[in-house]
């Protein structure tokens, strides 16, 4: 069995504030209609209780980046290429009336994800959202939370996988994205798609991977980076 994680932090210029990645070329939620997703199909947490609103936005996230990633891509992620500009090498992202933030790679990261996304099948299952899995997943915010550490190493050396057999068992493999600066359920899965600053790629790929058929999500405040949000994958699970 195999257990895999990468995190991400957006790495900003200290002379700028740190503001919201995240462009409004792209329909908002109020504007979206039936006809650009089956919101239905892909809300398979929207009525679970133990998650926030913002979790369940992740999962929804999630799941329609699954369905129909060429989509997903053309409508959320392409239109940020606009909102470059020339300064610090082309790594300033400029979106009008937000603040200016400084990117590891500039356009070059958004580029790829555009070009991955873009070549990939239709055929990766919808994600099923986990009680246990989020269980580990928010011990890890709550804790790390108060401190602004960050890492996937738990305070007692654990790691996420041994957290997650916690509260049920995994099994084939697993996996753990952390996403740190990002408050909304859209703007936690770009970021981790997008994966700037990060030569792997792995959250990426933890994302796209279709082995993966059960997820647990958690979110919560930082004393660093004002949020966080853990995800952690797996093949299969059985809760406790």
């Amino acid at each position: 069995m195999k257990n895999r994680f990468s995190l991400t932090v957006r790495v900003l210029s200290t002379i700028l504030i740190a503001g919201s990645f995240i462009a409004t070329g792209y329909p908002s939620k109020k504007t979206e209609s039936a006809k650009d997703w089956n919101i239905a199909q892909f809300d398979a947490a929207r009525n679970a209780g133990y998650l926030s609103a913002v979790e369940k936005d992740v999962v929804l996230e999630l799941n329609k980046e699954c369905s129909d990633p060429q989509k997903y891509v053309k409508m959320y992620i392409k239109p940020r290429l606009a909102y470059f500009d020339g300064n610090y090498n082309g790594r300033a992202y400029s979106e009008p009336g937000k603040t200016t933030i400084l990117t590891n790679e500039g356009k070059k990261a958004v580029e790829e994800c555009y070009n991955v996304l873009n070549g990939m099948k239709n055929d990766a299952p919808a994600l099923t959202p986990s009680r246990g899995i989020s269980s580990a997943a928010k011990s890890h915010v709550q804790e790390q939370g108060k401190k602004g550490t960050i890492g996937h190493n738990r305070a007692d050396g654990s790691d996420f996988a041994a957290v997650m057999n916690r509260y049920g068992r995994w099994g084939g493999g697993c996996a753990e994205n952390i996403s740190y600066g990002a408050g909304d359920g859209r703007e936690i899965v770009i970021q981790l798609l997008v994966d700037d600053g990060t030569p792997s790629r792995g959250h990426r790929k933890n994302i796209m991977n279709p082995s993966y058929r059960v997820v647990g999500v958690a979110a919560g405040s930082h004393a660093k980076y004002g949020q966080m949000c853990v995800m952690d994958f797996a093949q299969s699970y059985t809760e406790k």
